[in-house]
């Protein structure tokens, strides 16, 4: 019988070796590439760089829901501030009822005029049209005894909430005064307008429709 040749059995046992140290070597290349790269990460992640990222904005997206609160009106144009009072409009009607006379259908306020539109029953729309110029800055309507530090101490977040009529002029004051709302717990509904728009609030199922807070 033949004996295998020792050339054959030296050359795989070479190949074997060859194979051996390559693959040796590019685990060490891989492991050196994988150690710089986290000793880069780490450096670039000190508590002196960390400090220069940029603050993770957080995205806050509010949902209109259905709500039985009263709500409170405004109309936000040319950066200023106009409470449309349905609790005034209310109580300049009850001052001009008198005996069989009809209520009024028209009325003029601080800043606007309101005109009633009667449904059925107690049912009723009213109609508030702005009078130029009316409004509160934003610095007048927040400071110290003024309308907003009024309004918060006499109602409750629990029981009401705050609608905005929206002219595209204003939007940014709209968002402080929503953030500065949201900040005391009180709901905020919304619905952008032009100075055409109808500003009309009316009693009963459909105001649920109409007004929803956030």
């Amino acid at each position: 019988m033949r004996r295998p040749s020792s050339g054959l059995t030296t050359l795989n046992l070479d190949s074997l070796v060859d194979i051996v140290s390559n693959s040796v070597g590019i685990l060490i290349l891989l492991t050196t590439f994988v150690a710089l790269l986290t000793l880069t990460a780490a450096q670039d992640t000190t508590p002196e760089t960390r400090k220069l990222e940029k603050a993770t904005e957080k995205v806050v997206i509010p949902w209109s829901h259905y709500s039985q609160k009263s709500g409170l009106f405004f109309l936000l144009r040319k950066n200023q501030v106009l409470h449309l009072d349905r609790a005034e409009v209310y109580l300049k009607l009850q001052e001009r009822l008198s005996g069989d006379v009809p209520p009024p259908t028209e009325l003029a306020l601080e800043g606007y005029d309101v005109t009633l539109t009667p449904i059925s029953g107690h049912a009723h729309c009213l109609d508030f049209q702005p009078q130029p110029n009316a409004g509160q800055w934003w610095h007048e309507f927040q400071r110290s005894g003024g309308v907003l530090e009024r309004l918060l101490d006499q109602h409750r977040p629990a029981e009401t909430y705050f609608f905005f009529w929206v002219d595209p002029d204003s939007f940014e004051l709209f968002r402080d005064l929503r953030q500065s709302l949201w900040d005391v717990n009180f709901e905020v509904g919304w619905k952008p307008v032009r100075r055409d728009s109808p500003l009309r609030y009316c009693s009963g199922f459909g105001q649920f429709r109409s007004f929803q807070p956030q």
